[in-house]
């Protein structure tokens, strides 16, 4: 991708990423550290979520337990420490927060369709971890452009998003489109 085009849409991202459904009023807020370039840069919207006073929670893999377990970080330079494939992962040091606690999460991908379903990594962590959650917490994703794949392959074990959004494109998950 073109690092100016890339630039401007994450920057069109990050603008729109206060304004996406239930954001603002989420207390407690599920975000991702990114390292892979495939993956928007969340570092600015982990930054946000922290000046907006969100109760910021990160993920970090416990292979042994197939899972992710989530805590929560308060300081990022003080906080985080690479991880699995090398993506930055909250310290032991911080405190674990319960999936229950979770209003409003925002989940990577490599790819997603109109049905608001994404393409990891394959290791089905974000699909063990999103039935955990409440079932009223909004799902979302932000995408660029180049990320969306109309034959995205989706299996029984997968689960959809509320919604996922990209410069130029929105889709939300309504009941026709729930797999």
């Amino acid at each position: 991708m073109d690092p100016a085009r890339r630039a401007s849409e994450e920057a069109a991202l990050v603008a729109r990423f206060p304004t996406l459904p239930g954001f603002a009023a989420a207390r407690c807020v599920l975000l991702y550290a990114s390292v892979f370039p495939e993956e928007v840069d969340t570092g600015p919207l982990v930054r946000q979520a922290l000046d907006l006073g969100k109760r910021l929670v990160l993920p970090r893999v416990d292979r042994a337990a197939g899972r992710l377990r989530l805590y929560h970080v308060a300081d990022l330079a003080a906080d985080l420490r690479r991880g699995a494939m090398n993506i930055p992962e909250p310290k032991r040091t911080c405190p674990e927060v319960d999936p229950a606690e979770i209003d409003w999460v925002l989940a990577p991908g490599l790819a997603f369709n109109d049905a608001c379903f994404r393409l990891g990594r394959g290791a089905g962590y974000y699909d063990r971890l999103l039935p955990t959650l409440p079932p009223g917490s909004p799902r979302w994703a932000l995408a660029l452009d180049a990320q969306w794949i109309d034959d995205l392959p989706v299996e029984g074990h997968d689960v959809p998003l509320d919604g996922v959004v990209s410069v130029s494109r929105t889709a939300v998950r309504t009941p026709s489109t729930a797999g």
